[in-house]
């Protein structure tokens, strides 16, 4: 112990104070997709079903709520071609059995441009778009049994049971439609070189490089079905964000003007009073907040109070112990504090400008203003009266066994 520097740091507290709030929730996957969006005006009601097109139990929640609340309309995200190879694919009762014909399914990206059209111009896009795509492909990487862009047993299932009750199944395409390719052509800078380097200032910061780390190895150890059941709308909006700052160009044509397109059908062009509609995960949010201004049905949030939501007593009682602990353990083990400060932000200040809080000239430990009076000497009697004596006892008598080994 000897010689050791005292560290004792309260991180600064903050609204979302907990990983909790920010992890992934596996054990309430329902909510974790599932919005339930009124209308009061035209009393209508949309059950708002984000997917990730990988989870047999998710696949279940929809087609029991389907069939329970027995929808005037059913939204899909997804094209006839898809659910014509899909229905006839028969005895599929899990994802990964549906996986087995993913190649298939794939076949319902029937991608064209300018349809019959053939020149050096449309030739030149499909080069660019394809560099592109590969790009995108190689820096996602995800595991086989995770296609979060190919619906799955959770769209079939809905289907299905939509047409069990007599709804209307209306096709809302696939993630990226014709009508998307065209805005992609008009849209020029899809340079694989600019991306390229964004993606790698992106991975040098350490924050974006920890958090594609968690995001991949969550799901490399937990499995496709498991992480679906865990993406909510923190790790939906992580991956929105991440695709601006690497393809920005293309993310305003694939997640915000989608958002605002699929939102203009579900609210203008599908009748009946109640819709459910499945959609890719990272749309809902969009969608929602669209929802939610056209039907003035927002939610009213409460600001932030950063003083009302802190226990002052308990910060001002953590650091007066701090102060004590930190003067009794530097006398014992005859080391200088690192700090005085009890939040990190401070800590880190007197680290980089030691200048400021350090002694100029440390002669010896018996230098008087070092430890300001500690225990030993009576003082802590002094500065601290506000704990109450058998406090102060009970404290010194612990901190003296654990660190006295015959230093006086």
């Amino acid at each position: 112990m000897f010689g050791q520097v005292v560290h004792r740091i309260q991180r600064n507290q903050n609204h979302v104070f907990s990983n909790a709030y920010r992890a992934g929730d596996r054990f309430n996957p329902f909510q974790n997709t599932l919005t339930v969006l009124e209308d009061p005006k035209n009393e209508r009601k949309l059950y708002l079903i984000g997917s990730t097109h990988s989870s047999t139990l998710l696949a279940q929640r929809t087609r029991d709520l389907i069939r329970d609340v027995k929808p005037d309309a059913v939204f899909v995200q997804t094209n006839e071609e898809w659910w014509n190879k899909a229905k006839y694919i028969k005895e599929v009762h899990s994802q990964k059995e549906l996986n087995r014909y993913h190649n298939t399914l794939r076949g319902a990206y029937n991608w064209e441009v300018e349809h019959g059209v053939r020149n050096f111009r449309n030739l030149v896009f499909w080069i660019r778009f394809y560099l592109w795509l590969g790009q995108a492909t190689l820096i996602k990487s995800y595991k086989t049994d995770f296609h979060p862009f190919l619906p799955g047993l959770e769209v079939k299932y809905a289907i299905e049971e939509a047409i069990n009750v007599n709804a209307n199944v209306v096709f809302g395409g696939l993630a990226i439609t014709n009508d998307d390719l065209l805005a992609l052509k008009t849209e020029t800078r899809m340079d694989v070189f600019a991306s390229a380097w964004r993606y790698t200032k992106m991975m040098n910061q350490i924050r974006w490089q920890r958090e594609k780390y968690d995001f991949d190895q969550t799901l490399s150890v937990r499995g496709g079905e498991a992480f679906a059941e865990s993406f909510d709308k923190y790790r939906a909006a992580w991956v929105s964000k991440a695709f601006e700052k690497i393809f920005p160009h293309q993310k305003k044509i694939l997640f915000d003007k989608k958002d605002e397109d699929l939102f203009l059908t579900l609210h203008n062009k599908i009748p009946g009073k109640t819709i459910v509609a499945v959609v890719n995960q990272w749309h809902t949010e969009g969608i929602e907040n669209y929802w939610r201004f056209a039907t003035n049905t927002q939610i009213a949030e409460e600001p932030i109070n950063p003083i009302g939501d802190m226990d002052l007593e308990e910060f001002f009682e953590n650091n007066l112990i701090g102060d004590y602990l930190r003067k009794f353990t530097s006398r014992l083990t005859r080391s200088e504090p690192a700090t005085s400060r009890n939040l990190i932000t401070q800590y880190y200040k007197d680290l980089f400008e030691y200048e400021r809080f350090r002694h100029v000239d440390f002669r010896s430990h018996d230098d008087p203003h070092m430890y300001h009076d500690s225990p030993y000497d009576g003082g802590y009697r002094h500065h601290h009266p506000q704990l109450p004596k058998e406090v102060r006892e009970k404290i010194e008598h612990e901190w003296k066994q654990k660190f006295d080994h015959g230093h006086h």
